[in-house]
């Protein structure tokens, strides 16, 4: 008997040390892929909002440099066990999520969920410039020739003064796009599947 609770035991403990790694080598690494589509895809002017992204997961956060500049790699927090079993202790999941740490205003502008203002050059007296301030933000400039309303989304291009011209470095809706498209899914899947057949592969050469 002593000897058949030693054995399920040693199996409880290889149960949850498969889930950690689950976490550590599919979910995070997932996290972090999803993280730098939503950096190539979302827009980068001054690059602090690509900047901002955070990886939760099990009570633990990643976080971005938060400061300007070309898209920085996020990296995701690194689990124990004991910190994967608090956070599943009352639900019997645990929970990831991503979210950027810009304020809401900026948020919003940068997510096309608020209007705004959006003028080259300078702007009550902060020097916003003529282009991008971040390679990332050049390479992916959109120009029309054709000005801005005065007050509208930030991908919203066009419909002002036919002198002018407007620009974004990310098109209209690109979040909402990104998440229909099946992207995130696609990348977690792939991250988690790989994991599971690596855990597979190391219980196989323990055996």
């Amino acid at each position: 008997m002593a000897r058949a609770d030693k054995e399920l035991s040693d199996l409880q403990k290889q149960i949850k040390q498969h889930a950690v790694d689950i976490l550590q080598k599919g979910v995070i690494p997932g996290a972090e892929d999803v993280v730098k589509e939503l950096q190539f895809h979302g827009p980068s002017w001054t690059g602090k909002y690509s900047n901002s992204w955070q990886i939760e997961i099990a009570g633990q956060k990643g976080t971005g440099t938060r400061r300007g500049g070309n898209p920085k790699p996020v990296k995701g927090p690194k689990l124990t066990l004991a910190q994967v079993r608090r956070a599943a202790s009352s639900s019997g999941q645990v929970d990831l999520e991503i979210r950027n740490l810009r304020q809401k205003t900026i948020k919003g502008y940068a997510e096309d969920t608020i209007e705004g203002r959006f003028t080259r050059g300078v702007k009550d007296g902060k020097q916003i410039g003529q282009e991008p301030r971040t390679q990332k933000g050049k390479d992916s400039l959109i120009i029309l020739n054709d000005g801005r309303l005065t007050e509208g989304l930030r991908g919203d291009l066009g419909g002002g003064k036919p002198s002018g011209i407007s620009s974004a470095t990310a098109e209209l809706d690109w979040l909402p796009k990104y998440l229909r498209g099946g992207s995130l899914k696609q990348t977690l899947d792939l991250a988690i599947n790989r994991a599971v057949k690596q855990s597979k592969s190391k219980k196989s050469k323990l055996q």
